[in-house]
């Protein structure tokens, strides 16, 4: 049995909000000095965000694919990193890329052919897989393709939850549930979610634990998942200044 207290936390840990100008809003911030793994970032990064949160996980996704002004900008989570076609090309990529002390996130995978680019990905020790959320709430592609014929057992990161083809058929506190439900562990608040849309997600997950219907060891079980991305991409031996890296 997981008290309330420890629910709220485990939902905290698997939530990635999204700020899209130069200053962390107040409950992003009160969020990153507690359980919150993270941040993505649309804009500029908040001046000595790095030096407050040094192990908190930053995202981007770099404008026209490069990667190499990520380090430079303090970030350490690529969450554009697309599927490349050509034998070896995906992998290449990836490897490039984490050597620098960036995690990627390869997607989004839906279940659909090919799966080639992402089981290069899987070999190569991708650190985050992002999964179409529509595809996730609408079949097993996480658990039967991505952790079962892929063998992938990293992080499964979800798009943003404010999209509109999530919000109009789930709603966003909807679709965390179900998307913890389905298997998918760092769910991204988009920038059009707000402390308001924090605290329904945090209503709806407890209710739904409550019921049964969202076993809370599924949200332990990823946010161990989170907790090890975090460590590997808050390693300070593992930035350096990196070669330029575009992905086509």
């Amino acid at each position: 049995m997981y008290a309330p207290h420890r629910v709220a936390a485990l939902v905290d840990a698997c939530l990635l909000p999204a700020c899209d100008g130069d200053r962390l809003p107040g409950w992003i911030a009160e969020g990153l000095a507690g359980d919150m793994p993270g941040v993505v970032l649309y804009g500029q990064a908040p001046a000595g965000l790095r030096d407050a949160y040094p192990d908190a996980l930053i995202g981007r996704i770099p404008s026209g694919g490069t990667a190499s002004g990520l380090v430079e900008g303090e970030a350490n989570l690529h969450l554009g990193v697309r599927p490349l076609r050509g034998v070896g090309a995906t992998r290449a990529y990836v490897e490039g890329l984490q050597a620098h002390g960036v995690a990627a996130a390869l997607g989004p995978f839906d279940g659909e052919p090919p799966l080639l680019p992402f089981a290069e990905g899987v070999a190569a020790g991708v650190r985050a897989v992002t999964v179409d959320t529509a595809a996730a709430l609408g079949g097993p592609c996480v658990p039967e393709l991505l952790r079962g014929q892929l063998g992938y057992d990293g992080v499964a990161v979800s798009g943003p939850l404010d999209a509109s083809a999530v919000v109009d058929r789930w709603g966003v506190p909807g679709a965390a549930v179900l998307a913890w439900i389905a298997g998918l562990d760092l769910l991204r608040l988009g920038p059009g979610c707000g402390p308001g849309v924090h605290r329904a997600v945090h209503t709806a997950a407890a209710r739904a634990v409550a019921d049964g219907d969202l076993p809370a060891a599924r949200l332990a079980e990823a946010a161990t998942r989170v907790a090890r991305l975090r460590r590997w991409a808050g390693d300070p031996g593992r930035i350096r200044r990196p070669a330029q890296f575009v992905q086509p």
